[in-house]
């Protein structure tokens, strides 16, 4: 009966979320057409002059902590993962609330155009504390009110009670028992990675995630009376059933056993993260599942808003107070090569510059994007990865470009890849060697057991960089460099190694790139 009240409210709250929908999506397409006009006032607002110069994360980095401390009551959201010293982002509660109200935007429009039926949005959230800005816009200071609660269903992780469950049962076996219980419609995660990760967790150890689901169901007498509350609280009709066919299967069951009224993911899908997206393919299918792109947020702006036209969904840059421009891939960083929004071309790679309210003023933001073409004369902006990342022990100058052609190159020629393994590569000059090389890592996918030998990539790899980078070439020939190395490891000591002391954080902190520019060695100190 509970499970049915709960729906009913459930409803309830779907009905103002889809009342909001048409008001949003209305102001969403004033701007639009007002974003021009708007960017022109942005510039004279912060002072922009044809001759303001463009500047890295180290020109503003002391001045941003300076003015957060004028303004008070600052937290610092620390980017971690494709740099070797992490970035320190100021974000007043002004500013956290206007990040969250993106997302909330977003969400409503996507609802309402993506015709999604169930409104609760399950996140997957890291359920321990970080520093990063996910946990910051999670953060919760109070107990959540309960409507809030049949909404957003993850909220109740931050309870005591729940955390306690974590720590006996682990993370997947509490994300599986929340999921079951409450049977939301969307699934998020900022890193496909972490979805694919669940369900891959689940596939292998089907018996230990649901351990917590088979004690809940045969000795209920044993959990607290916080944890019967929190089931309560989220419950939906067929929640006992689900529980129950999870504790009687000896095999993993597929999302739709669990929670039936998931119809969508969101997650970001720019990048080098195809491998991941794959991955989830086979536990999410495309003609069951809907993936929504995720806008582009990096922790120092919003860098695009979701447009959504029917099915499909454009990225435009329309963040509230951010004025945009754009430098097309491989010009220099002069003031008089910057083109504003309607100056960009379809076709063509632009990198970001951004100003706003809270210091921001021509930062090279260092991401690329591709203009796909023009939604009501706004640019369709998707990212491609990261300009400049490049290494050089001895000037051979190798860059991401070259490893994405070699690592292509290299799924062809070797059967044993996988489609959902992910490939990089760091630089590596272990102490007490006096020849630096190259390491290339295999992040494994679902494959049990070895399929390609460690020797058999790091030949192929060796070989393959030469042919593209003579300079790479001609270095190892005067042994100035030594072979490629390879090894395999999973994707979470993958991301703590390469990202430092981000521990359980990777989820929501670390970038997974083809090529880091820091050493293997420096990155296990940082």
């Amino acid at each position: 009966m509970r499970g049915v009240i709960n729906d009913a409210l459930r409803w309830s709250i779907g009905c103002g979320i889809a009342a909001a929908g048409p008001i949003l999506e209305g102001v969403h397409r004033l701007l639009l057409r007002l974003a021009p006009f708007q960017q022109r006032r942005l510039r004279q607002r912060y002072g922009i002059a044809a001759d303001t110069p463009i500047v890295e994360w180290s020109d503003l980095a002391s001045v941003l902590e300076r003015r957060a401390r004028q303004a008070g009551a600052a937290k610092i959201a620390v980017t971690s993962g494709s740099t070797a010293i992490p970035k320190r982002v100021p974000y007043t509660d002004r500013r956290l609330r206007s990040a969250r109200w993106a997302y909330v935007d977003m969400f409503v429009r996507c609802r309402r155009a993506m015709r999604i039926r169930r409104p609760s949005l399950y996140i997957f959230s890291s359920l321990t504390s970080d520093d990063s800005l996910t946990a910051l816009l999670l953060a919760e200071h109070r107990p959540p009110p309960a409507l809030a609660l049949l909404q957003a269903p993850y909220r109740v992780q931050s309870s005591p009670a729940v955390q306690r469950l974590v720590l006996r049962y682990g993370t997947t076996a509490v994300r599986l028992w929340i999921l079951a219980i409450a049977n939301p419609g969307v699934l998020y995660a900022t890193n496909p990675s972490t979805l694919s990760t669940f369900f891959d967790d689940l596939a292998r150890d089907w018996d230990a995630h649901a351990s917590l689901a088979r004690d809940f169901c045969r000795r209920a007498y044993e959990f607290p009376r916080e944890i019967h509350a929190v089931a309560g609280r989220l419950a939906s009709r067929g929640s006992r059933r689900r529980l129950e066919r999870i504790a009687a299967s000896e095999t993993a069951l597929p999302l739709d056993a669990f929670a039936p009224g998931v119809e969508a993911f969101i997650c970001w899908t720019g990048g080098d993260l195809r491998p991941f997206l794959d991955r989830l393919t086979a536990h999410l299918p495309r003609e069951r599942f809907r993936c929504v792109p995720m806008y582009s947020m990096s922790t120092e702006t919003i860098e695009t808003v979701a447009h959504f036209s029917g099915g499909d969904v454009a990225f435009v840059p329309l963040a509230a107070g951010v004025c945009y421009e754009f430098l097309e891939n491989g010009t220099r960083d002069c003031p008089d090569q910057l083109r504003t929004i309607e100056q960009l071309e379809t076709g063509r790679t632009y990198t970001m510059v951004v100003s706003d309210r809270y210091g921001l003023k021509r930062y090279q933001t260092g991401d690329l994007f591709l203009c796909r073409g023009k939604v009501a004369g706004m640019p369709d902006l998707r990212f491609v990865g990261r300009r400049g990342v490049e290494y050089s022990f001895t000037g051979e100058k190798l860059t991401s470009e070259q490893l994405a052609l070699v690592f292509a190159r290299l799924r062809e020629e070797c059967p044993g890849l996988r489609g959902d393994d992910f490939l990089s590569c760091v630089p590596s000059h272990p102490s007490g060697t006096a020849i630096p090389h190259y390491t290339v890592v295999l992040v494994r996918g679902t494959r049990v057991g070895e399929t390609v030998r460690d020797e058999e990539i790091a030949e192929r790899v060796d070989a393959l960089l030469a042919a593209v980078n003579p300079e790479y070439q001609s270095k190892r020939n005067s042994r100035r460099l030594g072979p490629v190395r390879a090894l395999q490891m999973t994707l979470a000591e993958f991301a703590t190694r390469v990202g430092g002391d981000i521990g359980a954080s990777w989820e929501t902190q670390f970038k997974f790139l083809p090529f880091y520019a820091e050493t293997w060695e420096s990155r296990a100190r940082t």
